[in-house]
C-alpha cells in the first residue's frame, strides 16, 4: 500500500522521461518534422508530407547601378524580366510547403505549432490543403 504512490510517480516518469527522447530526437530535417506530424494524427500513408514551392529563380546581383541586368533562365523557360525583391515586397512565399488534407483542415492551428516548434530558425512555410480521396 505504501509502494503504490511511488510506483504511480515512477510510471509518469518513465512517460515523460520517453515524450521527452521523443521530443529531443527530431530535429528540423523534413523527413523529422514530416515523422512528428503524420505521428501526432495518426497517419499511416503519409498523407501530410512536405514539397519544395515551385517557382523558384536564381538571380544575378550587380554592385554598380550602371551594369546592364542579367537574367537567368533555364533552357525550356520562355524569355521574361525578373527582379530581385526583399521580403516584405510582392507577394512572398515560403521556404515550403506542408500539404495536410482536407479532413484536418479543421487542426491548422495545432500543426502551425508543430511545425513552428520543429522547424530551423529563419525558414518560413506555407500550409496548402489538398483534397483527400
Amino acid at each position: 500500500i505504501f509502494l503504490l504512490p511511488l510506483i504511480f510517480i515512477y510510471t509518469l516518469f518513465k512517460s515523460y522521461r520517453k515524450q521527452a527522447i521523443n521530443k529531443l530526437n527530431i530535429n528540423g530535417q523534413v523527413i523529422y518534422i514530416e515523422k512528428v506530424l503524420n505521428d501526432r494524427f495518426f497517419l499511416k500513408n503519409r498523407e501530410i508530407y512536405i514539397t519544395d514551392i515551385a517557382g523558384k529563380e536564381s538571380y544575378l546581383y550587380h554592385r554598380r547601378e550602371e551594369q546592364i541586368p542579367s537574367y537567368l533562365y533555364k533552357r525550356g523557360e520562355g524569355v521574361g524580366k525578373k527582379h530581385i525583391q526583399q521580403r516584405g515586397e510582392g507577394n512572398y512565399s515560403g521556404n515550403y510547403m506542408v500539404n495536410i488534407p482536407s479532413f484536418l483542415s479543421t487542426y491548422e492551428n495545432e500543426i502551425k505549432n508543430l511545425i513552428d516548434y520543429y522547424k530551423p530558425a529563419g525558414r518560413t512555410y506555407v500550409l496548402k490543403i489538398y483534397e483527400y480521396e
